[in-house]
């Protein structure tokens, strides 16, 4: 058994404001002496140049509070659930042994999962079917992962390739459907932790991520997403929302049934529409969570408050 001290796991969809709040935290902490460093759990925060499109910590925030895998791979390197379980463990070593305490903040649910319910395996598949799976279309994986497991469709987007296939490969192999597979996975938790999962009202989140989306915008999200795509092709990482309407519309390529506007507005558009629809996916698996504790944004933010308190 782990003899860490409890730790909290600050989550919850992407918009609500985890890492302000977290560095607030952290602040304060530090106020009353307590030396409070955070763990990354965002997997696309572990990318190096990939800044704006992942609303990335500033240096100048990076650099007042200590974080851990924040620009640890290129966006070419593969990174896995995985690797961040043990670079997780290896941060919780070096974080203590100074006598500090951590904090993971992040929203990507395979990264919580192999966090407090370990690693599962799955056998590898044939070639052949995965050359079979990668000749579909994206929207032909979703449905057909849909129709056999409607689990792990909620929580997969339909741009997000990899997985798709990866599930549907699952299926196919064990006869399994991955949600199933992973309720099989005895719960092994790398840290005692506490799940703190935060939202908002939908009408404040849908004003934030259209704020946000614009500002990412304003602040050269296309121009970062064409210096990636050229430097390192066409990445997995680059399958995110975000930069996957960018991409899009770099190379001209329209949303398929609905107008668009021209110009950088119709990106603006798609963005704020795959951030909504990412949202829904992710309050989906939130809800879950068997041991999560749930906080909305304002309105629970002294019992918040206070259940950072107890842990720290």
């Amino acid at each position: 058994m782990s003899t860490n001290p409890t730790i909290a796991i600050l989550t919850g969809p992407t918009a609500t404001g985890k890492s302000g709040l977290a560095l607030e935290y952290t602040e304060h902490a530090r106020r009353k002496g307590l030396q409070l460093e955070i763990i990354n759990a965002d997997s696309l925060i572990v990318y190096r140049e990939m800044d704006i499109g992942t609303a990335k910590p500033t240096p100048q925030e990076l650099a007042h509070t200590r974080h851990h895998l924040v620009n640890i791979r290129n966006p070419d390197q593969p990174y896995t659930a995985g690797d961040f379980r043990r670079d997780v463990e290896t941060s919780l070593k070096e974080i203590h042994a100074r006598g500090a305490r951590a904090l993971i903040v992040g929203g990507t649910g395979f990264y919580l999962k192999a966090l407090t319910h370990g690693l599962w395996g799955a056998p590898k598949s044939p070639p052949e079917m995965r050359a079979e799976l990668e000749k579909k279309e994206n929207s032909e994986l979703h449905a057909n992962l849909q129709a056999h497991d409607p689990d792990s469709a909620n929580r997969i987007g339909p741009s997000d390739r990899y997985r798709l296939i990866r599930a549907l490969e699952i299926i196919a192999t064990t006869g399994m459907t991955p949600s199933e597979l992973e309720k099989t996975h005895k719960t092994n938790p790398v840290t005692p932790h506490r799940l703190l999962v935060i939202d908002r009202t939908s009408e404040e989140l849908n004003a934030r991520i259209a704020q946000r989306s614009r500002a990412m915008l304003e602040q050269g999200l296309v121009k970062e997403a064409e210096k990636i795509l050229k430097k390192f092709g066409p990445v997995r990482p680059l399958e995110a929302v975000g930069y996957t309407q960018t991409i899009d519309y770099l190379q001209n390529r329209p949303p398929q049934g609905r107008p668009l506007r021209p110009g950088t507005d119709g990106l603006l558009d798609e963005i704020e529409l795959a951030t909504r629809q990412l949202v829904k996916r992710q309050r989906t698996w939130f809800r879950g969570l068997d041991s999560a504790e749930s906080f909305q944004l304002e309105k629970d933010r002294a019992k918040l408050w206070q259940a950072l308190e107890a842990i720290y």
